[in-house]
């Protein structure tokens, strides 16, 4: 492989340009800084964009004016419908937002390793294009979901559950489309019909939207690993032949006019690593009556507990309505680490937390401070991303539109499971 020099010499390099990739870029690159965005994909936004994911599973309020920019474009685009969206448009606007904001972008590129000295990242290496490259930096965001540049850095990491190892499932998202006239259900030889709801491998879905477009996340893949790139290869071919199957289902039932007009790009992980960080959130934390502000705060999360059998097919799971509570910004700065910090569902949590805090609105939140906290690092020239003002940093957030008192919130809990299955 080829060795290429970028032209880019970053204040900030963030790693990963899901949703909370995107906003802690913008945060960092409008206060002025240079900020380089490496992403894999083709287009910005992860799995909300790429991964065909329509859905915002999380309150949408005081989650700060990156966030807010986002729903107000996707709005004047005709491609939000309440808590679901267009995910071709949200390409659009996440690019032109970071492009305004002045973020250098590089896309179908990976990290794939981290030079470290005396606990600080010095450069990381990627890919791109069959060439090698190495990026220079004074602070690091990991954006990447299953946070890679942490592990690539020898950061402590946790995956999922605590025993078995078990991830939550990971699923391909689909778009059905009317073709106005009746179509011909075809289910290739070897498959096994679906003959009805309880037969579906994953949630019950099939969501007419209002631009006449029928989004579902309805497969259901278990047992895969999706740091482990064969594993992960698995997960995908299993995913589609579950979509075969449901498409094939729905057409025999609910949608006899509609086929198959699109599914995600790369397959929805929910769980991947979990940094190890100065601070755990806990089941117990947020199902319990700890405080739900903590002095730290940088971000609310307000989603129920989201968690879904790990061994068990079908719709079943856990949902239970909590309280709103805060992510303190000791969860995403890593331990033994001075100038990294992650954000997104990667911060430090455990399993059942995460499946709470992991929400894309949730996600941008957290970006947006990260991002800022990475400026802030910069301009006051520390060594130490935890040496920077919590004060000031709370105070730009605020002025930013976030809202950081988490009894301002409201719960978001559409979904409840009076007799959950928490077993694994």
């Amino acid at each position: 492989m080829r060795s290429v020099e970028l032209p880019y010499r970053p204040d900030i390099l963030v790693a990963g340009g899901g949703t909370a990739g995107c906003a802690a870029a913008i945060a960092a690159a409008r206060r002025g800084h240079r900020v380089l965005l490496i992403e894999e994909a083709n287009a910005l936004g992860g799995v909300s964009t790429s991964g065909g994911v329509n859905e915002w599973f999380a309150g949408l309020d005081g989650l700060g004016d990156i966030w807010s920019r986002l729903m107000a474009d996707l709005e004047r685009f005709g491609a939000r419908f309440g808590r679901f969206y267009n995910p071709e448009y949200a390409k659009i606007v996440w690019q032109l937002m970071a492009e305004e904001a002045g973020v250098d972008l590089l896309f179908h590129a990976s990290v794939f390793d981290a030079e470290v000295l005396t606990s600080r990242i010095i450069r990381v290496g990627g890919a791109a294009a069959s060439h090698r490259f190495q990026v220079p930096a004074n602070v690091f965001v990991d954006a990447t979901g299953e946070g890679d540049l942490s592990w690539l850095a020898g950061a402590e990491v946790m995956q999922g559950h605590p025993e078995t190892g078990c991830t939550l499932h990971m699923s391909l998202t689909f778009i059905l489309q009317d073709t106005g006239s009746p179509v011909l259900p075809y289910l290739p030889p070897g498959m096994t019909p679906i003959d009805g709801q309880d037969e579906l491998p994953g949630l019950h879905g099939g969501l007419r939207l209002a631009d006449g477009r029928v989004y579902c996340n309805m497969t259901k893949v278990m047992g895969k690993d999706p740091t482990d790139p064969v594993s992960l290869s698995d997960a995908e071919r299993e995913a589609r032949r579950q979509l075969v199957r449901i498409v094939d289902y729905l057409q025999r039932t609910r949608f006899p006019t509609y086929a198959l007009c699109s599914s995600g790009a790369r397959i929805g992980i929910r769980e991947g690593r979990r940094v190890v960080g100065d601070y755990l959130i806990t089941e117990e934390q947020i199902t319990g009556n700890a405080p739900r502000a903590v002095t730290d705060g940088i971000a609310v999360a307000t989603c129920q507990i989201d968690f879904h059998s790990l061994t068990k097919p079908g719709h079943g799971g856990w949902r239970q309505r909590v309280e709103p509570y805060s992510i303190p910004y000791r969860a995403m700065t890593v331990k033994h680490l001075r100038n990294l910090l992650v954000a997104g569902k990667c911060i430090s949590g455990d399993q059942v937390a995460q499946s709470s805090y992991r929400m894309t609105p949730t996600c941008c939140a957290m970006g947006q401070a990260a991002g800022t906290a990475a400026a802030l690092a910069v301009e006051a020239r520390v060594t130490d991303v935890r040496d920077i003002d919590i004060d000031v940093l709370q105070a730009d957030l605020a002025r930013g539109g976030m809202e950081l008192d988490p009894a301002q919130h409201v719960a978001f809990s559409p979904e409840l499971t009076p007799d959950p299955d928490k077993g694994a």
